[in-house]
């Protein structure tokens, strides 16, 4: 008896069985290494940030996974004042933005994140936490960033 006999179904089932282990370990290791990069630009911005943020800027921030909230939010010498819609007191920096895209980077199924183009930081993350559940997506914005001088 040859092992790798096509006439044999034991050796197609080896064959095919090994070939499906082969292309999920690939699938794998291209996964985490797409989340690796996508690690590394978050703590490239944020360093960035940490680096170049103003001393006072204005923003408004939006966020929502059943229900919309809306803050505006005003940062002057690295303290955070918020002004909330609708009587929430859900609060968002851009520091906490950062920890948002991180947690999304490395546990949701989907994310799409896009970047201040000057500085660096995260203004829009869109999140499906699991690709098998309705409605458990999550979406962060800021937006009308201005710096204050």
């Amino acid at each position: 008896m040859k092992v790798l006999d096509s006439r044999e179904p034991i050796a197609v089932q080896f064959v095919l069985g090994t070939a499906i282990i082969f292309v999920f370990s690939l699938w794998g290791v291209g996964f985490q290494f797409i989340k690796g990069e996508a690690l590394k630009t978050l703590e490239y911005n944020f360093d960035a940030w940490q680096s170049n943020a103003p001393f006072s800027y204005t923003y408004q921030v939006e966020s929502g996974c059943m229900l919309t909230f809306s803050s505006r939010v005003l940062v002057v010498d690295g303290v955070a004042f918020f002004e909330h819609s609708s009587g929430h007191t859900f609060e968002i920096t851009i520091e906490k933005m950062f920890k948002k895209a991180e947690k999304a980077i490395t546990q949701a199924a989907s994310i799409k994140l896009d970047y201040h183009p000057v500085y660096l930081f995260p203004t829009d993350i869109d999140v499906d936490w699991n690709k098998d559940i309705d409605d458990d997506e999550c979406f962060y914005r800021i937006i009308n960033f201005e710096v204050i001088e």
